[in-house]
């Protein structure tokens, strides 16, 4: 029945579809158009929202980085804390080891020697903490030193230098956590 034409091969045209009442052309193309505008501040609006939701998620990325820098400062600071007060609590330790070896001066050569290779170990442990030993020569410094004592000299030169260490001082990680106590020599001289 190809290409035959509809009304002599008995079937029925299609009928012409009339426009729905109401509607016109014109009327039709505006509801397009306000349908359009709707749609392009539904699409403006998503938009929008894609561009605070970027937003937030870099917002969210900085404070996340931020909280663990801050987290690694706390450890690292809790670290030094902890290290710190260990240092303090063996320093007097160490203090009576050197004693000791000073006392031992002439005794038996392989007991001095073992206490010996015991104080090398316990420094070495406390320097692998970031302990180290104040220099207590030269000119006094308050910073680093504890005055504890005064000997006159009539030597302007040596006026304000340290004559004598009698306490080790140490620093840890930079801190001082304990002044080297000493002697400083003070000018007393007529001119």
């Amino acid at each position: 029945m190809k290409g035959q034409n509809p009304e002599t091969s008995g079937q029925h045209p299609a009928p012409e579809q009339e426009p729905v009442k109401g509607h016109s052309r014109g009327h039709g193309k505006a509801e397009l158009e306000g349908r359009l505008r709707e749609l392009e501040e539904a699409h403006d609006k998503l938009k929008q929202d894609y561009e605070d939701l970027l937003q937030e998620a870099s917002r969210n990325k900085a404070d996340f980085v931020n909280y663990r820098n801050r987290v690694e400062r706390d450890r690292s600071r809790d670290r030094k804390l902890a290290a710190e007060g260990a240092v303090e609590l063996l320093l007097p330790v160490l203090d009576n080891l050197g004693r000791t070896l000073q006392a031992l001066e002439g005794a038996d050569a392989s007991l001095l020697k073992g206490i010996s290779m015991v104080e090398r170990q316990f420094v070495g442990a406390l320097e692998s903490l970031g302990l180290a030993r104040i220099d207590a020569a030269g000119a006094f410094d308050p910073n680093l030193h504890e005055a504890v004592g005064v000997e006159p000299t009539s030597d302007p030169d040596r006026d304000g230098t340290i004559v004598q260490e009698l306490q080790g001082g140490y620093l840890l990680g930079g801190k001082v956590i304990r002044p080297a106590r000493v002697r400083v020599a003070r000018h007393e001289g007529g001119a």
